[in-house]
């Protein structure tokens, strides 16, 4: 009996044990679990940037509905941000559908400026590309769902088609503008405009030579502005000086016709009343020096000279980036 006793003592004590055990198991899993807080401060703010580049671009106004859905979607997501929900993946979404809007404005703009130019003719492959790609854009932007990475890539066809237009249209534009720029330098070096207008002169030789550097540096629309400029002042600088060229030719005639009448007259004079002697009261020395001899400076001197080509420009450019 004794040893029954110490038998079931034994039991209890195992059983106690085990249920012991399993308490302890069972208070270390119910242990609360910290939550970490959802952070969407990056998406926010690619987002954010995203949407000041498509409004600087004019794509609120370039295609408002699209621009007016995606900001609305914009709004939600901050809204579901600042309730701690994580919308990093909806935001970055959001994001590619603002930059495909941006460079849509940009693509707008460019296509604007090649037909104002009509600069299509000179390159009717890409024209042709960056129309079909607007086309293209202009359809999936109204689909549901809207795919970003669709839209960003029409966008950015339609975008880089057009600038190419815009390079050849405004390259062959430069290169006729410098040639009527160079022809209005020679004619303002032949009034020696570098003599009269100086300063002038030498501000449409530097807008000349920035015209080139610009060219050489594949950037034709600014080297255009500068050869326009450059050719605006060198004819400006040739109508002013020929104008007041003639205006004092005009003088030097009167002022000759005057003396003829003069000589004349004092032709007349000396048949009826001669003088006679020397050093008479009035009448300077035959061999007096009346003013000082006047010295003047080479105008040929002040000629600035530039390239005859734009071509030699972009050679010598190439060469000094060599030498370097």
């Amino acid at each position: 009996m004794k040893k029954q006793y110490i038998i079931l003592f034994l039991i209890a004590l195992v059983v106690g044990f085990i249920s012991c055990k399993s308490t302890k198991q069972t208070e270390k899993t119910e242990e609360p679990v910290v939550e970490v807080p959802v952070d969407n401060t990056s998406a926010l703010d690619q987002a954010d940037k995203a949407r000041q580049a498509a409004v600087e671009a004019g794509a609120d106004s370039a295609l408002p509905d699209a621009f007016n859905k995606t900001d609305e979607l914009y709004n939600s997501l901050k809204k579901r941000s600042e309730a701690g929900e994580n919308v990093n993946v909806a935001l970055a979404d959001v994001a590619l559908r603002f930059k495909a809007l941006e460079e849509y404005a940009k693509a707008e703009k460019a296509k604007e400026k090649i037909d104002n130019n009509n600069f299509a003719q000179y390159d009717n492959a890409n024209y042709d590309k960056g129309n079909n790609a607007m086309a293209d854009f202009r359809r999936l932007v109204e689909e549901d769902p809207v795919v970003a990475a669709q839209l960003v890539e029409r966008a950015g066809v339609a975008n880089i088609s057009y600038n190419a237009v815009l390079f050849a249209g405004f390259k062959k534009k430069a290169q006729e503008e410098r040639t009527a720029a160079f022809v209005s330098k020679r004619n303002a070096d032949n009034v020696y405009a570098g003599v009269s207008q100086k300063e002038r002169y030498n501000e449409g030789v530097e807008n000349f030579r920035n015209g080139d550097k610009t060219y050489a540096l594949q950037n034709p629309e600014k080297s255009y502005e500068h050869y326009t400029t450059a050719r605006k002042i060198f004819d400006d600088l040739y109508e002013e000086i020929s104008l007041k060229r003639a205006e004092a030719q005009r003088a030097i005639d009167e002022a000759k016709a005057k003396l003829a009448e003069s000589a004349e007259y004092a032709l007349q004079a000396d048949k009826t009343s001669p003088l006679e002697g020397d050093n008479i009261k009035g009448i300077e020395d035959a061999n007096a020096v009346l003013l000082d001899e006047e010295t003047y400076e080479d105008p040929n001197k002040a000629v600035q000279d530039v390239a005859e080509s734009v071509v030699d420009t972009v050679i010598n450019a190439i060469e000094a980036e060599v030498s370097q």
